[in-house]
């Protein structure tokens, strides 16, 4: 009985310290996984407190600039980071630092460049002036010396400058179209082309050719059509003729009016020019 009683203590001796053990064991698993629990919410706590704090900022190593060894980069995502990519191309002659593109993770520590826009500037503003100085030249001429006119008036200049001059070169044929715009312009004549050339002051024609008829007959030439386009444009050899003649063709008293009443400026061709004196 006695060896019984003396077994089953230490049976039961065991079974305590078995026991005792396995609780043991159990009760600083539970305060280690607490521990780290408690660990792990601290550091994310901490991390979050530090990014908020600091604006999302990081930082990267610089490339050797005054002051600190680290340069803070502001790293936008989302639309915000499409955005600053494109307002972050630099101007030309610029100098800008970036650390990759503005959509990309950015590592710690990674350096920058520097990068330099060679890229020339567009400047307009100088053509764009002189274009615009240009037309406003253009357009005061035009205003002065107006070139617009009918069907009829058009007509009316191609004819008689191929029956005045049809036998002429370009600035024969030039010259009597200046003569007749000469006197549109002029307050002693009418102001269309059709007017002055049908002129009849007193009842003498002002161009014979209008009095003989020939100013319906003619074909006009390319040659005609070229030196009306050029004295439309502004060519104009007349120093201010408002008168010609062709002396050999012209009339006696005609001839003798011509010297006597008016100021002659030159000859060219078979013609002779003559302004008032």
């Amino acid at each position: 009985m006695k060896v019984e009683k003396d077994l089953r203590e230490t049976d039961g001796v065991q079974d305590e310290r078995r026991n005792g053990k396995t609780g043991g064991n159990s009760a600083r698993s539970f305060a280690v996984l607490t521990l780290c629990a408690v660990l792990a919410i601290v550091i994310s706590l901490g991390t979050r407190t530090f990014a908020e704090s600091e604006g999302g900022r990081v930082y990267a190593a610089s490339d050797g600039g005054e002051g600190s060894p680290y340069e803070e980069v502001a790293v936008p995502t989302g639309i915000a980071g499409v955005v600053s990519g494109v307002t972050d191309t630099p101007l030309s002659g610029s100098t800008v630092t970036r650390i990759g593109s503005s959509c990309e993770q950015v590592i710690v520590g990674q350096r920058v460049q520097k990068v330099t826009n060679t890229a020339a500037d567009l400047n307009v503003s100088s053509s764009m002036e002189n274009k615009v100085n240009e037309l406003d030249a253009r357009s005061i001429t035009l205003a002065e010396n107006p070139t617009l006119m009918s069907d009829e008036d058009y007509d009316t200049l191609l004819r008689i400058v191929e029956a005045e001059a049809g036998s002429e070169d370009i600035k024969g044929r030039v010259l009597v179209a200046n003569v007749v715009m000469n006197r549109v312009k002029s307050e002693d004549f009418p102001n269309t082309v059709t007017e002055v050339v049908w002129d009849n002051s007193d009842g003498v024609p002002q161009f014979s050719p209008t009095y003989d008829g020939r100013i319906n007959e003619v074909a006009v030439s390319d040659e005609t059509r070229e030196a009306v386009k050029q004295a439309l444009k502004g060519t104009d050899y007349s120093e201010g003729a408002l008168f010609f003649i062709q002396k050999s063709a012209a009339e006696e008293h005609n001839v003798k009016w011509f010297e006597k009443d008016l100021k002659r400026l030159f000859k060219y061709g078979v013609h002779e020019f003559y302004t008032y004196k």
